[in-house]
């Protein structure tokens, strides 16, 4: 099967995630992808490698990047250009043929909607609004029931249209890392060995709710549990003004000393290290990082947003908080950090739940579905 997938940038973010382990995962089972794209989302200067490694990964894969320019400028060259655009796209389909149009991008789905095209369309955020360049596809991938329930509410999806597609990851995350690499992972970065180490990743920004955890861990655990724990985040600030931000967090929670900063790499060893995760996002459509977590076997613990209650069972894999209630967090880090019992259990039962149901087999093999059946 020829397959196109078509975004505008692609950035460090869960959207490059998925693009990178859904290609591996068509490919792997001998279907052709091309990428059509605009390029890639810069932010600081430390995602050139990020974006390196997913290019040189994309070749040794044989997809073809293919860019085309992104409108922009006054009035007059913005219509110029999504002429261009439209013109550019047509001649690239024309030549590639593709079985599969799969759009990730919500405001490029006007293009193979004007063009005639049937196509696929995943919804990877829950910030759109309904404009004049978004369009129903002919079938639409929801990855978690809220954002099932975000494309009926908010964008007027016909519900005969949306298939739910989880996002899977690979199963290298369940595979245990040796306690000697822990040991020395622990030592380049300075971590202490004996204290419950509670862990984040992702961009360290308002929208991921850092702020959340440090004045959970700083205002409503007791002082027991405050003690206990040292603090490491795998991620990049998205500004200097997020680090700015962090800064006077940790200094007013009084956390300036039992933080690490690793930042962003892959994130699989890390997981291992830690003992808790969370994930305080106040915006997500699914939370990929909730399942690298859960099948790296951590006490997970989540805001309610998109895909908690797909990943998590309250009280039996993990647990779930109300978004921006740091309060209840706070309640939900003393138990976890006090009990190791209970989050051994925990870590236990959520890693079970992801490899049954959070695999990249299972994701490719259930877009693929939704492929035939639009075929």
């Amino acid at each position: 099967m020829k397959i196109v997938f078509i975004v505008m940038r692609i950035g460090k973010d869960g959207l490059a995630t998925n693009i990178q382990q859904l290609t591996h995962g068509l490919v792997h089972q001998g279907h052709a992808v091309s990428i059509l794209t605009s390029g890639f989302k810069k932010g600081t200067s430390t995602d050139d490698q990020f974006f390196t490694d997913l290019k040189k990964e994309f070749n040794i894969l044989g997809v073809p990047l293919i860019y085309f320019k992104e409108p922009k400028g006054n009035p007059l060259q913005k219509v110029l250009g999504l002429v261009a655009l439209i013109s550019g796209i047509r001649k690239h389909l024309n030549q590639i043929k593709p079985d599969i149009i799969h759009c990730h991008s919500p405001n490029l789905t006007f293009i193979p909607k004007l063009l005639g095209k049937k196509f696929v369309s995943t919804v990877h955020a829950d910030t759109i609004t309904p404009n004049w360049r978004y369009k129903h596809p002919d079938l639409l991938i929801a990855v978690s029931e809220g954002s099932k329930d975000f494309t009926q509410r908010v964008m007027h999806s016909p519900p005969e249209s949306i298939r739910l597609v989880y996002h899977g990851i690979p199963k290298r995350f369940a595979q245990a890392e040796s306690r000697e690499d822990q040991i020395a992972l622990k030592q380049k970065h300075h971590i202490p060995d004996q204290k419950v180490i509670l862990g984040f990743v992702g961009r360290i920004t308002p929208m991921k709710g850092t702020d959340i955890l440090l004045n959970a861990l700083g205002k409503a655990t007791k002082e027991k549990t405050k003690q206990q724990v040292h603090l490491v985040f795998v991620g990049d600030y998205q500004t200097e003004k997020d680090k700015i931000w962090l800064a006077k967090l940790l200094k007013e929670n009084n956390l300036e000393e039992q933080f690490t900063l690793v930042p962003f790499c892959d994130p699989k060893p890390y997981y291992q290290l830690f003992d808790v995760f969370v994930l305080p996002s106040r915006s997500d459509t699914f939370g990929l990082v909730a399942v690298e977590a859960m099948m790296s076997g951590c006490c997970t613990i989540r805001s309610n947003g998109f895909g908690a209650i797909d990943q998590i069972e309250h009280g039996k894999n993990g647990f779930i908080f109300d978004t921006e209630d740091f309060t209840v967090l706070g309640g939900l880090l003393d138990q976890v950090i006090q009990d190791k019992e209970l989050r051994q259990r925990l870590g236990s039962n959520a890693k079970d739940t992801a490899m049954e149901r959070f695999t990249l087999d299972k994701m490719v093999s259930n877009t693929l579905a939704v492929y035939q059946e639009l075929l």
